[in-house]
């Protein structure tokens, strides 16, 4: 039996545990399923500080930053140990949490042509008037990812 992969892009909001739910009941059942959480995290930029105190505040900024950053792995972690507790193995799911090198539908492109996975699992948020300039995430991706289901939570 050949293994068949999909992908959740988590970006820790209510949405996500839709497409969680999603996923649990379409596929916790299959033992030949692989689930890969994802997020692509904004890094904390180095920056040296000289004994400044304009800069020991940047310091601590960014250690709050760095902070943030460790609990959103935890967090993805948590979303992973749902999943398990959902009836998947601990060997079908898996999580990447790796700094953001383009934006985010870049990112989510990147993880699904690498990983070769066959589903590419989504959410969908309306209404932000933003998005009408810069493009959804789901824009990008749809339009991004030739050969690949996408299914979309919403």
């Amino acid at each position: 039996m050949s293994k068949f992969t999909v992908l959740i892009p988590y970006n820790f909001t209510r949405n996500d545990q839709k497409a969680l739910d999603f996923v649990k009941n379409l596929f916790a059942d299959r033992p030949n399923t692989e689930i890969t959480l994802f997020n692509a995290y904004v890094p904390v930029p180095a920056v040296e500080v000289r004994g400044s105190p304009i800069m020991d505040k940047v310091d601590q900024n960014l250690t709050f930053l760095s902070q943030k950053i460790r609990e959103q792995e935890q967090a993805l972690e948590t979303a992973k140990q749902f999943l398990v507790n959902a009836g998947f193995t601990e060997k079908q799911v898996h999580t990447v949490f790796e700094p953001k090198k383009k934006d985010v539908a870049g990112s989510i492109i990147n993880q699904a042509i690498t990983g070769k996975y066959n589903v590419v699992v989504l959410n969908r948020k309306f209404g932000k008037i933003g998005r009408f300039f810069t493009g959804s995430v789901f824009n990008k991706v749809t339009v991004g990812l030739q050969n690949t289901t996408i299914c979309i939570v919403s």
